[in-house]
């Protein structure tokens, strides 16, 4: 959006432009760390990710259009995308019961 200013009100020869929208910068670096967790997260790289994470950033800046935190990409993720819940690993083995042989009746 661009602010106008009467001839004489202009300062120093200069147009005023407020953005209402995030940088350039900011955006590719979101989508950049975006793309790259729905990877480790087990999304395929294709261009329906690409475009889900697009959808993703695009609707963020539309619901703030001047700072969107990752931390509130990251809780939208589910919306857009299916992922599968990561399966962690048994912490130890299984206890069973047994002897290692101190009680001997020998």
């Amino acid at each position: 959006m661009e602010l106008l200013f009467a001839a004489g009100d202009r300062p120093a020869g200069r147009t005023l432009i407020l953005e209402d929208r995030m940088d350039a910068q900011t955006s590719y670096q979101l989508l950049g760390k975006l793309l790259v967790y729905l990877e480790l997260s087990g999304a395929s790289n294709d261009r329906k990710t690409f475009n889900g994470a697009l959808a993703l950033l695009a609707d963020g800046v539309a619901g703030n259009e001047h700072s969107v935190r990752f931390e509130d990409l990251l809780a939208r993720i589910p919306d857009y995308f299916e992922l599968d819940e990561p399966s962690l690993p048994p912490v130890a083995p299984p206890i069973r019961r047994s002897s290692i042989g101190y009680f001997t009746d020998d």
